[in-house]
């Protein structure tokens, strides 16, 4: 291949590396800004309850920040809403309350504030209370798998894969920019030697 020919060549995909990590970046940003998501919750959402309910608990796929504006509420069948008892620990929340009595349908509503960057975030789920229901499946001390309390989204569960596949593209681009880049001196392989 001639000189010229290689360059342009070169230039070429060293421009395609770089806008394919440029893409791969925003990608990623794009996810890692997202807020706060819930895992699994107890009761679960549309889940019907019985026994003791005084609380409901909220794990996330990252840390709550501990802040004076978290709250969950919690909204009754008439239509009522009652502020909880926020705690937060880490991936999880609890909002206490007084035990419920009255059958029906309720509703939780929190808004948090996302340790990681800082943003309130805000979702709802409801619920149906029958005291001859069994009672919730509470999340316990375990914050790993499970099916405790049941997803409300997907995503992956942390950023592992988008690490990975950053390093990935990287050490790709770089050992392709190694090879197309590195002076190579005539005769050598690919090359075609003259006598």
């Amino acid at each position: 291949m001639r000189p010229r020919t290689r360059r342009a060549v070169a230039m070429v995909v060293a421009l395609s590396m770089v806008l394919a990590l440029l893409i791969s970046l925003l990608a990623v940003a794009g996810r890692a800004s997202a807020h706060a998501e819930m895992s699994r919750s107890a009761p679960r959402p549309t889940q019907t309850v019985g026994g003791v309910v005084d609380q409901v608990e909220l794990e996330f796929r990252r840390p709550i920040r501990p802040h004076e504006s978290n709250q969950v509420v919690l909204v009754y069948p008439d239509g009522s809403r009652r502020q909880t008892l926020v705690s937060v620990d880490g991936l999880r929340v609890r909002g206490s309350f007084v035990p419920l009595t009255e059958p029906g349908d309720y509703a939780v509503v929190w808004g948090l504030v996302d340790d990681t960057d800082n943003d309130w975030t805000t979702e709802e789920f409801p619920f149906t209370f029958d005291p001859s229901a069994a009672a919730p499946e509470w999340l316990g001390d375990s914050t790993g798998g499970g099916d405790g309390g049941g997803s409300t989204g997907g995503g992956d569960g942390g950023g592992i894969s988008n690490t990975l596949v950053m390093v990935v593209i990287v050490a790709v681009a770089a050992a392709l920019a190694g090879w197309l880049f590195w002076p190579r001196r005539k005769g050598s392989l690919g090359g075609s030697r003259r006598r």
